[in-house]
């Protein structure tokens, strides 16, 4: 009977472990350098602008997927202009890889650090997402620069 309450016991103190301590889960954090939206059925991943310095030409690193049914034109609009981008039901669209398509603004006034609204917009929907400046600094953006 002693053993019994004994083990009771010690079971009770190791699952109040758990009770007290900071659990991870419930603090999500997204681990991107670009930021990310919805604009009805387009998700806009990991936004960023890439430039080497102010005068410099700004290109747009983006993921668009299209989680509709129809085919979408996504309209990116900021200071120096817009581009549009077509995205087919259930596909993705890399926008500044070597392998996507180039969005690029040469007139655009912004500094590595700064924050750039950028307006996404379709047929029905509008989006505006303070999008972080970055350089080629970090490794995965070095050959990305325009």
């Amino acid at each position: 009977m002693a053993a019994a309450l004994v083990g009771v016991a010690v079971l009770g103190l190791l699952t109040g472990c758990d009770l007290l301590a900071p659990q991870d889960t419930k603090y999500i954090q997204e681990t991107a350098d670009g930021v990310n939206g919805d604009i009805g059925p387009i998700f806009i991943g990991n936004a960023v602008l890439l430039t080497a310095q102010a005068t410099s030409p700004v290109s747009l690193v983006a993921t668009l997927v299209n989680q509709g049914d129809s085919s979408e034109e996504v309209r990116i609009v900021t200071t120096a202009g817009s581009e549009t981008v077509t995205v087919k039901p259930s596909e993705s669209v890399q926008l500044g890889t070597p392998d996507g398509q180039t969005v690029t603004f040469d007139s655009l006034d912004v500094k590595p650090g700064a924050l750039e609204p950028v307006t996404f917009q379709t047929s029905t929907m509008t989006e505006t997402l303070n999008v972080p400046v970055l350089d080629g600094s970090l490794p995965q953006y070095q050959d990305l620069v325009p």
